[in-house]
């Protein structure tokens, strides 16, 4: 019967913490290159400027070239009074107020055609 010697098992100790050691220093490798992605995705990131919502503008009516938006604000502001009343009178009256909007079937048709004029051209 043979018994192994200190060298022996030293020998098979070393060689058993070889393979453990390459796999630790490539996770390691790895581990390096997220953390390095992820500081160079947050570089990028961060390099990109925000717009600051305190400074932006609405374009004017001018801007826009609507001469009818100030009609239109007129009649969405209409739309939004209301009477605080619950009787039956005054829901009535709410209601045919707001039955304007139902008539906008002319303006929409020509808005419509307007808009395929410009699509064809």
């Amino acid at each position: 019967m043979h018994l192994p010697n200190q060298m022996e098992v030293r020998e098979a100790a070393i060689e058993s913490r070889t393979v453990p050691l390459s796999i630790i220093l490539l996770l390691i490798a790895c581990l390096l290159a997220i953390i390095g992605g992820l500081v160079y995705w947050y570089s990028l990131v961060m390099a990109i400027p925000i717009p600051d919502p305190a400074t932006a503008t609405r374009p004017t009516a001018a801007e826009n070239n609507e001469p009818e938006s100030t009609t239109a604000e007129a009649r969405t502001n209409a739309t939004n009074v209301v009477s605080t009343s619950d009787e039956l009178d005054a829901l009535s009256a709410d209601l045919d107020s707001t039955r304007e909007i139902e008539n906008l079937t002319p303006e929409i048709t020509a808005i419509e055609n307007e808009l395929d004029a410009a699509l064809n051209q």
